[in-house]
């Protein structure tokens, strides 16, 4: 998909500042902006490096204060935001914008043409940004560019100001050489930055009070300081381009990958994935870019034995269990990437306490956090789709056959947070001020959505579990675990369709209470007792499910949280984290539940072209959206209510997992059979309609 912007875009400052375009190096750090050159979040920056990859972040190169003099005249090609200004203007000199392995700005700058481009480097922390003059009308006119590299040096989950900026220092002898090195105390890594400047022009300061507008509107700190340690001074020709490369390590700018080279590598790795199974689908090839930037490496570069994992939103998620699980065929295993996915399950596999797999891998410490009862369930389905795709009986019967048993079991006697199977069969979960669903909003002690007890979509998974490790473990020829299992599926199903089935309104309680009580709120995740391979809904009471939730929660963007017209609905997330917590699960759609939705309709109008059509014709507005926020990818949520405003996270990989697998999967028909009993796959054969990508 081509994501390009004319003039008349480009001059608009509003459209330019709400549009974010990002790059991301496989290691969990990134660069990121917006159009317009300004950065509206703290979370921007021209180089993001994980100090412990992918989490511990630290903004270093913020962004660059550049500008061209033709002639006798400068002209402006950043842009900023001070209290109350914006200066200098440098967007009302852009001919055109452009993403293509990076972005690429045009700038008319009096009778010259000059681009500017960015390009982060896969497995690196290393930007290169390069500005070539295009054209000139005065072939004898000389054309100079002055660049200042601003930097920040703090953790990206703050900002800079006041007595806790960072002490930049310069090396003595740098501004005799084409290389700086700039290091502070308060930052974990170093900077270098390599040129081919005709001369660097030491005078380092302080600049203050950069604006950060999306703070501001999030009800969090919104000035920023940032340093420089200079000018860099260039003389642009034709055919003779500058270059600065920003790193963690030394890069000499004579070493450095050619950028068409690096450039070829990058759509190489992430543009062509479709293009034999989907040719000419502009849809699928951005989906499968968007979806290569969530995959990171756990550990260091240097580690032979580093894992993957998958970062869960950016610009400030780490990796998270049940995103990660939940988007895996869709970021891995649609794309032919078993090897990341296998990974994945592995990395999450080894971390199993007590039946759970982390919630999360936190930025702040070592420890994983384990306060989840839904992916330890999500890891038995996404490693039941990886069968599904790659037919390694290997890895499911051999190594993670013991560890999802666990999983069962522990679910079964009883584990951490008040998770274990009742006497009904069914799954109840939770303890005071702890949410354990993916509906986790808090505000301070305040849970806003409790769910305690037996929520839906955990039994759906529950159910869909079983079902899974009752084919693996006769597979493997574990008949006492198999029969075990079976008979907890069977009264697990028996006692869901006579405790969640709400007769009066045609759709699924969303919570039965420990006092037995039922939540009639008309939720999504019922939409789960359908959509899963394993459904332990079926026929009409499926089909009723499956129209509630299209007739009172879908949105051009999403599912909602929570149907207008209930209780405590609210259909915009705005204002600060008080009131857009309260809005996150009250209202607010979630791309994610798009893709199970169009699973169910699909399924329960039996796959017919029709069918498949209706879901075409729901994704449809993500093509539009690919262009807006984010730009090529997929929001983390967006408003309930009209106009359906994106919000959160600009890049969200279940979004962006989801949207793929059900395109794929659903709508395209591309996936291979699912295992069954008796299925070659199980026994170690690849699946028929795998397809070699």
């Amino acid at each position: 998909m081509k994501i390009q912007f004319d003039k008349a875009t480009c001059r608009n400052l509003d459209s330019v500042m709400a549009m974010e375009w990002l790059s991301t190096n496989g290691l969990g750090g990134y660069c990121s902006a917006t159009v317009a050159g300004v950065n509206t979040r703290k979370y921007h920056g021209y180089l993001v490096a994980a100090a412990h990859p992918p989490v511990g972040r630290f903004v270093l190169l913020s962004r660059v204060e550049d500008r061209v003099t033709v002639g006798a005249t400068t002209y402006a090609m950043s842009t900023n935001e001070f209290p109350d200004v914006i200066d200098p203007r440098g967007y009302e000199n852009l001919l055109s914008f452009e993403i293509q392995a990076g972005p690429v700005w045009r700038y008319q700058c009096g009778s010259a043409v000059v681009e500017k481009r960015i390009l982060l480097v896969q497995g690196q922390d290393t930007l290169i940004i390069r500005y070539d003059l295009l054209e000139t009308a005065a072939r004898d006119q000389v054309v100079r560019l002055q660049v200042q590299p601003m930097l920040a040096g703090r953790d990206f989950h703050t900002t800079t100001v006041g007595p806790h900026r960072p002490e930049w220092k310069l090396a003595d002898d740098a501004g005799h050489r084409q290389m700086l090195l700039l290091s502070a105390a308060e930052c974990p890594l170093p900077v270098y930055i390599s040129h081919n400047a005709q001369r660097f022009n030491q005078g380092s300061c302080w600049w203050y009070n950069f604006t950060l507008r999306q703070e501001q509107a999030r009800g969090y700190p919104d000035r920023d300081d940032l340093w420089t340690p200079g000018a860099l001074e260039f003389g642009l020709s034709a055919g003779q381009p500058a270059v600065i490369i920003c790193s963690t390590r030394p890069v000499a700018v004579e070493q450095h990958v050619p950028l068409s080279n690096t450039q070829n590598a990058y759509h190489q790795r992430v543009m062509s994935t479709f293009a034999a199974a989907v040719p000419g689908d502009e849809f699928i090839a951005q989906l499968g870019a968007a979806a290569d930037q969530f995959l990171v490496q756990r550990g260091s570069v240097s580690d032979k034995h580093a894992g993957v994992s998958v970062i869960a939103g950016y610009p400030w998620f780490e990796d998270w269990g049940r995103d990660t699980f939940i988007s895996l065929a869709g970021l891995t295993l649609t794309r032919g990437n078993y090897d990341a996915a296998r990974s994945i399950l592995v990395t999450f596999a080894d971390h199993i306490q007590d039946g759970l797999i982390p919630n999360r891998f936190p930025d702040k410490s070592s420890e994983p956090d384990y306060n989840t009862v839904d992916a330890a369930l999500w890891l038995i389905q996404a490693a039941y789709q990886y069968q599904r795709y790659s037919g390694d009986a290997k890895l499911l019967r051999e190594y993670l056959y013991r560890p999802l048993c666990q999983i069962i079991e522990r679910y079964r006697d009883g584990t951490r947070f008040g998770i274990r199977m009742d006497s009904d069969g069914l799954i109840r979960a939770g303890v005071p001020g702890v949410q354990l669903t993916w509906m986790d909003a808090k505000v301070g002690a305040d849970v806003i959505t409790p769910r305690y007890g037996k929520p839906v979509e955990i039994n759906a998974l529950w159910y869909n579990a079983l079902k899974i490790m009752t084919l693996v473990a006769k597979a493997v020829g574990d008949t006492g675990r198999a029969a075990a299992f079976a008979a907890l599926a069977q009264r697990c199903q028996q006692n869901f369709l006579s405790k969640f089935w709400n007769a009066s309104a045609k759709c699924l309680y969303d919570v039965i209470g420990d006092d037995g009580r039922p939540d009639a709120s008309v939720r999504p995740n019922q939409i789960l007792a359908v959509s899963l391979p394993f459904a332990v809904l079926t026929g009409d009471q499926a089909a009723a499910v499956v129209e509630t939730v299209r007739r009172s929660l879908l949105t051009p963007l999403g599912i909602r949280t929570l149907a207008p017209g209930s209780p405590g609905y609210r259909g915009e997330y705005v204002g600060d984290q008080n009131s857009r917590d309260r809005a996150y699960h009250q209202g607010t759609a979630w791309p994610w539940l798009t893709g199970q939705f169009v699973s169910a309709l699909v399924k329960v109008q039996g796959y017919t072209p029709e069918a498949r059509a209706q879901g075409r014709e729901i994704l449809a507005p993500f093509t539009t959206h690919l262009l807006q926020a984010g730009l090529g990818s997929i929001s983390e949520i967006a408003d309930g209510d009209a106009p359906w405003r994106p919000r959160g996270c600009i890049a969200q990989a279940w979004s962006v997992g989801e949207i793929l697998r059900c395109y794929w999967e659903d709508v395209l028909g591309k996936a291979p059979a699912w295992p069954h009993e008796g299925s070659a796959s199980l026994a170690g054969a690849p699946p028929a309609a795998a397809m070699a990508l």
